[in-house]
């Protein structure tokens, strides 16, 4: 066996080190890339060897190395959930940017359409203006009166004035409506633009809290590989067993929790379902931490760069 320096020793009860276990997974999910346990202090190889002088201490060791297996195992967990979480919070925010960018760029081309249709009407009803005020009814009505015996051009003429009258109106009506459509949709594609700008910075944060929730759960993956190997080794020698024994062990009791938990949240909804109560109001099982498998598990992936969203504008 290697030799071991021995160490300065804190010993913590299990309660402890599941709190520093949770406290540990807050600072994962605030994106503080460390392990719950980086700076707790482990037994030395000569203070279990002296512990395994009597029974009681023995007893005592034991109970301290499962413990800080347990938090291990915890706060690998712990940071592995975060990292998912913040990778689905970047996911759903990048979701919104896009559908937010395809709505800044919809919006963009129908105010240019709608631009260019209220210019058209704005410029026949001006047409439509001059021509009346140039042959208005009025001088039309005097013609009549002064020159009887050209009546029936004039009334012609009056009738036609009359039509540019109705038709002016319903150019002008065309016109209003056109100068309202267009500037609600440049006020909405400027509500647009100032959405996926918002939302452009949301998806930097959240993916920069992603990629360092990623970074923090494979830092404490790297803890619980690293240091369950020697604490499994040093039970081993209080026990008289081997590592791979206790491994299984420890796995089999962490398979046994959580059966028992999945079977009390079972028994609990099937009593709300004929109680007819909500299945929902059956408190939930507590998620059982992984016990470390003999392999290393795949390490938390990095969530992908994100696109730069916008329609020709930074963000």
């Amino acid at each position: 066996m290697a030799e071991h320096t021995p160490t300065r020793r804190s010993r913590r009860t299990s309660a402890a080190l599941l709190s520093a276990a949770m406290i540990g997974s807050v600072t994962v999910a605030a994106g503080v890339a460390a392990p719950a346990f980086a700076d707790e202090d482990y037994p030395s190889w000569d203070e279990v060897a002296k512990a395994k002088e009597s029974e009681a201490t023995k007893a005592k060791e034991i109970e301290n190395l499962t413990g800080l297996l347990e938090g291990l195992q915890t706060s690998s967990a712990d940071a592995s959930q975060s990292s998912q979480m913040a990778a689905e919070a970047y996911r759903v925010t990048q979701d919104d940017l896009d559908a937010a960018t395809a709505r800044e760029e919809s919006l963009d081309k129908q105010s240019a359409v709608a631009q260019k249709a209220a210019e058209t009407s704005k410029m026949r009803a001006g047409l439509i203006a001059a021509h009346l005020a140039k042959t208005g009814a009025q001088d039309l009505s005097l013609n009549l009166f002064l020159n009887g015996n050209t009546a029936d051009d004039l009334l012609s003429q009056l009738g036609t004035a009359s039509k540019l009258s109705e038709q002016s109106e319903t150019i002008y009506r065309q016109a209003v409506q056109d100068k309202n459509t267009a500037e609600s949709l440049i006020a909405q594609a400027a509500a647009a633009t100032a959405e996926r700008k918002r939302l452009s910075t949301e998806s930097k944060d959240k993916y920069e809290s992603a990629n360092d929730a990623a970074l923090s759960a494979q830092a404490a993956l790297d803890a619980e590989l690293k240091k369950s190997a020697e604490l499994y080794e040093q039970l081993a020698l209080l026990k008289d067993t081997t590592a791979d024994v206790e491994r299984e062990y420890q796995t089999g009791l962490n398979a046994a929790a959580s059966a028992a938990a999945l079977a009390k949240a079972q028994a609990a909804a099937a009593a709300a379902v004929k109680n007819n109560q909500p299945a929902a109001s059956a408190p939930a099982a507590p998620a059982a931490p992984a016990a470390p498998a003999p392999a290393a598990p795949a390490a938390p992936a990095a969530p992908a760069a994100p696109a730069t969203g916008g329609s020709g504008s930074a963000p």
